[in-house]
């Protein structure tokens, strides 16, 4: 046991000195990119190219999460006139810095969320209460969905021209453009309720082309050539269908029973096999016999059983085949019986 625990802990020991520096290696190319993102954005902020340096803040943000990262990329959104972008970011800033035991940088994130909150712009989408409660609403602004519980609510938006789509299955797609204005500008844009796509009339009903005339030339057939033998369809009468499918049952029950007798034939036969090991085994011990006459007869149960499903099985088959009525419609009349006892089957009944 001890050797076993000791071949275990290596063995642990060596799987983690094989991975744990492969890790830290990727963990230290991660800040590396990061470090490197965050002076690309800092270096584009101070030329004044605020949508490059945007771009990098949030991608080293998106590579290693930071306080400093996010007060940057916040101060980045107001500075591009992103004021409700930038509004959100200092909050999460905030938080972010309380969680990290920072108080002067969430208190400069508080300060600065406080002092956009007067300039922040709101758009409200008022959607209609009969297009809310459609199955499968999709309602987007430009590349983010509006969620149902922002609905007829007036949320910070960054200024600039936004389109509203709307769509639901069954419905005609719904769109719309809002200009949300800048400093504390307030605007709306309605949802209306959606139509109904369009279906075909349902009282519309379908017509068969009427076949050109015997010799005429058709857009299959050349002008001149032979006249085609004509085509007859010929309809089933109910005798014939019921007369089909009786015969078809019979097929499968008939092939079922087939089935079963060869089941009980294989049991049959393994208890004939097991009956002979227990009579030939002069060494068994009394246990050892036992089980093999155990065996012996409850393969004989299974036998009798199969042979007697498989053979009323067989016989019903015939007998649902033989009596389908013929094609002219006239029935065939006939009574059935069968039953199983123990070691046989009996059969009977009257056709004609």
């Amino acid at each position: 046991m001890e050797r076993r625990f000791l071949r275990c802990a290596i063995a642990v020991a060596m799987a983690t000195s094989t991975f744990a520096p492969s890790a830290l290696a990727q963990t230290v190319a991660d800040k590396a990119a990061a470090e490197g993102l965050f002076d690309q954005g800092r270096a584009a902020m101070q030329e004044g190219d605020f949508a490059k340096a945007c771009g990098l803040l949030e991608r080293s943000q998106h590579i290693d999460a930071a306080v400093g990262t996010l007060l940057y990329l916040a101060e980045c959104y107001e500075k591009s006139g992103r004021t409700a972008s930038a509004w959100a970011t200092f909050r999460e800033a905030a938080d972010a810095a309380a969680a990290a035991r920072e108080p002067q940088r969430a208190r400069t994130g508080r300060e600065r969320a406080q002092r956009l909150e007067p300039l922040l712009s709101r758009l409200t989408v008022q959607v209609a209460p009969e297009t809310q409660h459609l199955q499968g609403l999709a309602v987007d602004r430009r590349d983010r969905a509006i969620q149902p519980a922002l609905f007829n609510v007036a949320v910070p938006t960054d200024p600039g021209e936004y389109t509203v789509t709307v769509s639901a299955p069954g419905h005609e797609p719904w769109s719309g453009t809002v200009t949300v204005p800048e400093r504390g500008g307030r605007v709306s844009i309605n949802v209306p309720a959606l139509r109904k796509s369009s279906e075909p009339d349902k009282g519309a009903t379908a017509t068969t082309p009427t076949p050109p005339p015997a010799g005429a030339p058709g857009p299959d057939k050349p002008a001149g050539a032979a006249d085609a033998p004509a085509t007859m369809s010929v309809s089933t009468s109910p005798g014939e269908s019921r007369a089909s499918g009786q015969r078809t049952m019979g097929v499968v029950l008939g092939a079922a029973g087939v089935v079963g007798v060869g089941v009980g034939t294989f049991f049959g036969l393994r208890a004939f096999s097991k009956n002979g090991e227990a009579e030939d085994c002069t060494t068994c011990t009394n246990a050892q016999g036992g089980v093999l006459i155990e065996d012996a007869k409850n393969a004989a149960t299974a036998a009798n059983i199969a042979f007697g499903v498989g053979l009323v099985a067989l016989a019903g088959g015939v007998v649902l085949y033989l009596t389908a009525p013929p094609s002219n419609g006239t029935a065939a009349s006939s009574t059935f019986h069968a039953r199983v006892g123990p070691g046989s089957v009996l059969l009977g009944g009257t056709f004609r």
